[in-house]
């Protein structure tokens, strides 16, 4: 499903909508794959009601509460550059609160060396990280494979001392929604092979596998939202509209400067 920024950014302000189904499927998809404990009904729950259900360790609450945040964020700082000061203050949002940020471990690149649990791979040493992140942002994105690859440099590198996956996959929906892309959201459904393509991708550099699994997840989000396709279309009417009105009064206000 392609929905442009500006009307993902409209979506947003409206209550009880759309908006508020790709948050939840994302983020319970997501935070699942790291362990959360939330059920899609106990994270409606907090999103609607702002009350915890059920039983979840300190962490996991304040971290799934932060990623309600994160996501409204990332779509507020959808058409800005990608730096790495905004990379900072994604998983600085994405750990308020948490013993990480009481460690000091957030807001700021690792300073000790992470690894991935069985998994044989070598990751970015900390004094690698800025450079490699630099290089990584230089990248032109414009198709899906142009994500894939992205994402497994992303998560190869690993600059966080915790957070990279969530923090990877949010930069997968901010650049399908820059570049006109179907939303990618991990299904879980789609877990073991999503962990596999990501690591073929990280050892061999080949991004076929990795790219059948966004395409898998893309056509699951659609299916899933599919109902909420008459909204979208009706507010990307009338986003172009609103837009097409500016476009147009600019125009006269050229036109009428120019016979002055």
């Amino acid at each position: 499903m392609k929905i442009s920024i500006a009307t993902m950014q409209k979506l947003s302000k409206i209550k009880n909508s759309v908006y508020d189904d790709i948050k939840i499927e994302y983020l319970y998809h997501s935070n699942k794959l790291e362990g959360s404990t939330f059920s899609m009904e106990q994270l409606n729950v907090l999103l609607e009601q702002q009350i915890v259900t059920g039983e979840h360790s300190v962490n996991d609450v304040q971290e799934t509460i932060n990623s309600l945040r994160l996501f409204d964020y990332v779509i507020q700082t959808l058409g800005e550059k990608l730096t790495s000061r905004l990379l900072r203050e994604y998983q600085s949002i994405l750990k308020k609160n948490t013993s990480d940020e009481m460690y000091g471990l957030s807001g700021d690149y690792k300073k000790i060396p992470n690894q991935l649990r069985s998994v044989d791979i070598k990751l970015a040493e900390p004094y690698e990280v800025p450079e490699l992140i630099e290089g990584l942002l230089e990248r032109k994105i414009e198709t899906l494979g142009d994500i894939a690859d992205f994402h497994q440099r992303f998560e190869h590198i690993h600059p966080f001392q915790d957070g990279n996956g969530r923090i990877g996959r949010f930069i997968i929906l901010r650049q399908c929604l820059e570049n006109n892309i179907d939303l990618i959201a991990i299904d879980d459904m789609y877990n073991k092979e999503y962990r596999e393509a990501l690591y073929i991708a990280q050892t061999t550099g080949e991004l076929e596998q990795l790219v059948d699994v966004f395409e898998k997840c893309q056509e699951r989000l659609n299916e899933k939202l599919h109902s909420w396709i008459p909204t979208i279309e009706q507010v990307s009417k009338e986003v172009e509209e609103a837009l097409e009105k500016d476009r147009t009064t600019i125009k006269e206000i050229s036109k009428k400067h120019a016979e002055r």
